[in-house]
Parts: C-alpha cells; sequence; structure tokens
C-alpha cells in the first residue's frame, strides 16, 4: 500500500516537473524576443506624434492629419498593416520597405458627416518591428455647421 501511495506521489512530482520545464522554455523563447527589442539590430517604428487634437470642426468636413512613422533601426522597417478603427477613417500609407533613418507619411482622413460631439478615432499601424504596433489617435469635436466661433 505504501508503494502505491509513493508511485501516484513520483508521478505527479513527474507531471509538475515537466509543466515546470515547458513553462521555462515558454518563458525562456519570450525573453529572447523581448531582447530582440533592445538589441538594436532589427526594425525601430518611431512615431513622435501619437496623438493629434483637430479642435472643433463642422459636420461634414473631412479632417486629414498627417503622423510621421521613422524607421529607427538597423533593418528595413515594413508597415504590414494600417487598421483604422471604423468605416468613417481612412489611412494611406507607402507600402515601400522604409530604410533605417528614412520616415514615412501616414494619412489619416475623418469624414464627419452623420457624427457630432467629441470624436476619437484610431488607426492600428501594425510592422515587422519589436514591438511591432503602434496607435495613432485623432481627436475632434464636431459641431452643427456655422456654431464655431471666428477667433
Amino acid at each position: 500500500m505504501q508503494t502505491i501511495f509513493f508511485d501516484v506521489q513520483m508521478k505527479k512530482i513527474r507531471i509538475i516537473l515537466g509543466l515546470l520545464v515547458i513553462l521555462s522554455a515558454c518563458q525562456n523563447k519570450n525573453n529572447s524576443t523581448s531582447n530582440k527589442a533592445f538589441n538594436g539590430k532589427g526594425p525601430y517604428m518611431y512615431v513622435g506624434e501619437e496623438t493629434y487634437d483637430v479642435g472643433k470642426v463642422n459636420q461634414g468636413e473631412k479632417v486629414v492629419h498627417i503622423f510621421i512613422v521613422e524607421n529607427r533601426g538597423k533593418a528595413d522597417l515594413i508597415l504590414q498593416s494600417v487598421i483604422a478603427s471604423c468605416g468613417c477613417t481612412v489611412a494611406k500609407y507607402d507600402k515601400k520597405p522604409i530604410p533605417p533613418g528614412k520616415s514615412t507619411p501616414v494619412e489619416v482622413i475623418f469624414n464627419t458627416t452623420g457624427k457630432a460631439g467629441t470624436q476619437t478615432k484610431t488607426v492600428t499601424v501594425v510592422s515587422n518591428a519589436i514591438p511591432d504596433t503602434k496607435i495613432l489617435t485623432l481627436h475632434c469635436e464636431v459641431v452643427l455647421p456655422n456654431k464655431i466661433k471666428k477667433e
């Protein structure tokens, strides 16, 4: 009876040790990915201005802002996708690789037709850099036409 209890305990210990080995292997893999982010060998996506506040705009206007994406890394930066948060927002960008030390514009266009009040629109830029995403944010207050005071 005592040997059966001992065998069951040993199996539990082996299972726990096996899980710990697997988890530590996963943890080490994540650490090596994190190290790549800081070793400076790959691309690095930098956006100096990630948020832009347009202020007040008349309903029906198209708000346009250009964000500048720079490659401050050592390898070509590739913008894999630029995804707008809704159908009223469009993002235009160049799909060519961005060499180290160069930059490219990401044009964000928000159509205010049918919108009113405070609006926050985002565009998610996905790249081959680590970290691979940046979220660009556009804020504005949409008012009915002729309600903006001339200053």
